[in-house]
């Protein structure tokens, strides 16, 4: 079946809904990851400014993600597009004709290519999560570079699974207040640990959670002090009378959630720079993207991690207000407060929990 995303054309049978995928098949293509891959297309516009010129999709399935890098980025790339099975592989060759881009097809184990060549961007988007192939997309970045990764295994993420998140992630998670943004710095303090014993310091340019997955791209530099520095930011996070993030070192008990990013998710640069470029591309979901960006760009520098207003209302005996209002209630008063991404009911606030009930408390 020929179809479209974007402004690239495609076969491939529909394997997914548009809630996530069903089951893998040759030729796996998921409709659900529609508006990530807009958001790809993005983010690579933005590197490949930046000097980036080698891209390999690593786990290609139909070929859909990195044939839309080859096509809609403006820019003369070299695009890789790997792929296990050779059913899919053929697949994949049938939509590089169709498209009449300059693509290589790859016919291996990413695990065993990422080890023999080398690139400025590797992008790992596996069904179900990308701990399996982390370390061998590290070794398949040049010196600096960027990594991408996608987690469609979200419920461990966020402690409904808790021992299989200790057992791929070697993290603590916490299921309840918050679990999306702890689930998301699960990951990314995964990353930058996986990526701090290959001697690389990875920092999160534009990390997100939308629908059944979880998104983050990494710049990476090579160098024991870069690990170093970016181990820094790597923590821990307890809810007691409001968030509490402390380092790696400090003690930790049952109630804490981690280790986990504790720095930004967001770079100011290249989320604006995305925004700037959406307007002259075609996307699959272009209005969906932009109000994505839009929430994003005001959280670029918000404190970590959210109130969810209903759970804080429940625990106080308040009645809810409208959002925008408990929001300028706060800014009022000198805080920080903004809206946030994970959740259309939440607060990213510097302001302690004592404060933010007592804005609730206030008659309209």
């Amino acid at each position: 079946m020929s179809q479209r995303e974007g402004a690239t054309f495609f076969l491939a049978d529909r394997t997914g809904s548009q809630r996530g995928p069903s089951s893998r098949r040759d030729g796996f293509y998921n409709p659900a990851m529609a508006l990530d891959r807009d958001l790809c297309v993005l983010f690579c516009e933005h590197i490949a400014g930046d000097g980036c010129t080698s891209f390999l999709d690593g786990l290609g399935a139909t070929g859909i993600r990195g044939i839309r890098i080859a096509n809609e980025v403006d820019a003369d790339l070299d695009v890789t597009v790997n792929e296990v099975n050779p059913v899919s592989c053929e697949r994949i060759r049938d939509n590089v004709a169709c498209n009449g881009v300059d693509v290589t097809v790859s016919n291996m184990d990413v695990r065993v290519l990422a080890h023999t060549e080398r690139y400025d961007y590797v992008d790992i988007d596996p069904y179900g999560s990308p701990a399996p192939f982390v370390h061998a997309a590290l070794d398949g970045l040049y010196r600096r570079g960027y990594l991408a990764v996608t987690a469609t295994d979200k419920a461990t993420l966020c402690g409904v699974h808790s021992k299989a998140c200790r057992r791929r992630y070697d993290a603590v998670p916490r299921h309840g207040e918050a679990m999306k943004e702890l689930g998301l710095r699960i990951l990314v303090g995964f990353l930058v640990r996986a990526a701090a014993g290959r001697d690389y310091g990875a920092i999160p340019v534009f990390a997100y959670s939308h629908d059944h997955y979880f998104r983050a791209y990494f710049r990476l530099h090579e160098g024991a002090r870069r690990g170093n520095a970016a181990l820094e930011n790597v923590g821990w996070a307890c809810w007691d009378d409001g968030w509490h993030m402390v380092p790696y070192d400090e003690p930790q008990g049952e109630r804490w959630a981690g280790p986990l990013w504790t720095g930004s998710l967001f770079e100011c640069e290249a989320v604006a720079a995305m925004r700037r470029v959406l307007p002259n591309k075609t996307l699959a979901y272009p209005r969906q993207a932009r109000r994505l960006l839009e929430t994003i760009a005001g959280e670029v520098g918000a404190p970590p991690l959210y109130y969810e207003a209903g759970r804080l209302c429940s625990r106080h005996g308040l009645t809810q207000p409208p959002i925008n209002e408990a929001i300028e209630a706060l800014q009022s008063e000198g805080y920080r407060a903004v809206r946030t991404h994970f959740s259309p009911d939440a607060i990213k606030t510097d302001a302690p929990e004592g404060v933010l009930a007592s804005v609730y408390e206030r008659p309209g």
